[in-house]
């Protein structure tokens, strides 16, 4: 099948800079100017502290400053509206890239071209200036900051790992999970799991590193308390007894459920479009099955997608989950396999390593975070999660060429052998619905094209399912005057990653 559609002709009209009231104007005029200048001082901090013992210091060191004058060059043309170049280095995308460039875009420019190909097109650009050097090729410049944000994570993540590890039973040392989950994948404690477990994933990608310029730490704590209240790992006992400490902790668990109940609730009423009911009925209905999770962002997000993953191991629901990573640093905070392997790491590594990433005090959070990441490291290592990555998701295409454009064609026929597709994050939505000017009702298996339910519908393509808090214009599957009520009531409501929708083709 030959699509009408391409990255200058999407189905509706294109998103771009020229509209100066869009958020794709506000992006490239005032964030990504921003991130790019971050680069630079990332970059002018990391040469500047190469060891005086290091051989290679001089040579690391020009090519450092090489870096930053192509970047710098890729500030200039962005902030004025230059011409797009081809690219120079020698990667194995670069002839699909220019041959794009060449057909589509061959006079177009920063604010002429979509905001979709443009973005894309950016984190290209800086991937080029470290690909041309020898020292630098696999350096990631926002590394640091995944790292410091994951790092302000730790209240939440602990919490969640004392609720998924520690016994609250005594006899049968089962955790809260495990305890919901033990009547089988159609019981009622299964399904309420399910339905949290699915929040805790939307929610985790309210923290995106390319929205928050500045990232402000306590911020990004208030947005992770919407997955849970302050959590068991505040009221474990360190003196207590295993006994006495078990006993406590359900009555912990307890109280933190009903707080996190009444905390999901509450923001339920903040997911626009909620197709949740629909998923369950198709995860219900799997029995040790496959599940595609095209990740989004890492740090606390990539955490909360383990948690997800791993509850649909423990119900039976799954018994291989592929995560789907980006080759090459990708809009600031997006997963690479160094970042899924390193996330597991700091999870699982021993508790009298001194420079544990994270350090919680108290011995029963401590194990819990051992146990967590131990128990996750088995998935890898014994086959049940699997990590990869694919040039198509760095690519400038919407994911209706999934199914037929050449260079994806191996990730394609592999994905047909899953049972259902999870698409993390604001991107990999824009990436789904084409990022054009859809109107809000319009359903989203319409929206979708080939991955969606109509005439046009791939062979092979499972369930799939969105779960995007909305940090750009286009938003579809909303029902009639939702889209009214949500001016009245936030102005910025389309991009604040306030609000959410769990968008669901069967």
């Amino acid at each position: 099948m030959t699509l009408p559609y391409s990255p200058a002709n999407p189905p509706q009209k294109a998103l771009s800079g020229q509209d100066k009231n869009s958020f794709g104007y506000a992006t490239l005029q005032s964030r990504l100017p921003v991130i790019v200048s971050k680069i630079v001082d990332d970059v002018y901090r990391s040469y500047h502290n190469l060891s005086d013992a290091d051989p290679l210091k001089k040579e690391k060191e020009q090519e450092a400053k090489k870096i930053i004058e192509l970047i710098g060059g890729l500030r200039y043309e962005l902030q004025r509206d230059k011409p797009f170049r081809p690219l120079t280095d020698e990667r194995e995308d670069v002839e699909e890239w220019n041959q794009t460039l060449a057909e589509y875009y061959p006079t177009s420019s920063w604010y002429k071209a979509s905001w979709l190909f443009s973005e894309c097109y950016l984190y290209r650009r800086i991937k080029e200036a470290f690909a041309l050097t020898q020292h630098w090729k696999d350096y990631d410049p926002f590394f640091e900051q995944k790292q410091t944000v994951f790092k302000s994570s730790q209240k939440a993540v602990v919490s969640m790992a004392v609720q998924l590890t520690t016994p609250v039973d005594p006899k049968t040392h089962k955790s809260v999970l495990d305890i919901k989950v033990q009547e089988g994948p159609e019981s009622k404690g299964t399904r309420d799991a399910f339905f949290e477990m699915v929040q805790v994933s939307l929610w985790g990608n309210a923290t995106d590193l390319s929205l928050l310029d500045n990232p402000d730490l306590a911020k990004v704590e208030e947005l992770q308390r919407r997955m849970l209240s302050s959590g068991s790992s505040n009221n474990s006992s360190a003196n207590a007894s295993p006994a006495a400490s078990t006993v406590h902790l359900d009555q912990v668990a307890q109280e933190d459920r009903e707080e996190h109940a009444s905390e999901l609730e509450k923001h339920a009423d903040k997911i626009l479009s909620n197709d949740s009911e629909l998923l369950w009925s198709k995860v219900k209905s799997m029995r040790n099955g496959r599940v595609d999770i095209i990740l989004d962002n890492s740090g606390f997000e990539l955490y909360v997608d383990f948690v997800f993953a791993d509850f649909l191991v423990r119900a039976g629901f799954a018994s291989e989950v592929v995560f789907h990573a980006k080759r090459i640093p990708w809009f600031v905070s997006d997963v690479m396999p160094i970042d899924f392997q390193w996330t597991l790491d700091q999870l699982h590594r021993p508790t009298s390593d001194n420079n544990n990433f994270f350090n919680p005090t108290d011995p029963i959070e401590q194990q819990a975070l051992q146990a967590l990441g131990q128990k996750w490291q088995s998935y890898v290592n014994n086959g049940t999660w699997k990590v990869t990555s694919h040039e198509f998701w760095t690519s400038c295409y919407a994911f209706y060429h999934l199914p037929t454009h050449p260079s994806a064609q191996d990730l394609f026929q592999d994905m047909r052998q899953s049972d259902l597709w999870i698409f993390k994050g604001d991107l990999n939505y824009r990436k789904l619905v084409y990022d054009c000017g859809w109107p809000v009702t319009t359903p989203f298996t319409k929206a979708i094209g080939p991955l969606g339910d109509g005439e046009e519908k791939a062979e092979g393509v499972p369930t799939v399912v969105s779960f995007r808090t909305c940090k750009a214009d286009v938003v579809v599957g909303l029902a009639e005057g939702v889209k009214e009520k949500m001016d009245k009531v936030a102005a910025n409501w389309q991009v604040s990653g306030e609000y959410a929708v769990i968008s669901v083709s069967p």
